[in-house]
Parts: C-alpha cells; structure tokens; sequence
C-alpha cells in the first residue's frame, strides 16, 4: 500500500491487495491496513477503501 501511495498517490482496494497476495491471512491484512493507517491516516478520505474497518 505505501509503495503504490508514494509512486501513484492512489491507494489499492482490498480486491487488489489480495490478488497481489494471495497468501496473506486476514489477520496480516488488517495490521498491513492498520500500518498504513499510521502513516497516512487520512488516505480514506471520504471513501472507503478497505473493508476491514481499520
């Protein structure tokens, strides 16, 4: 998610980080997302991007 947020400014959605890992467990996932979250917390904006709720 960082990667793609400081080559592109935008953030993928949940579909794509899955398919760009597919054996990431939900658990990774989230704490990815909460991580991102930390470092960017306003990349959500208005819009919802991931639907872990983090």
């Amino acid at each position: 998610m960082k990667h793609r947020y400081l080559r592109t400014g935008q953030v993928p959605d949940e579909s794509e980080l899955l398919e760009e890992f597919p054996e990431i467990g939900r658990m990774e996932l989230d704490e990815g997302v909460a991580e991102f979250d930390s470092i960017v917390p306003d990349w959500r904006g208005g819009d919802t991007v991931c639907s872990s709720g983090k």
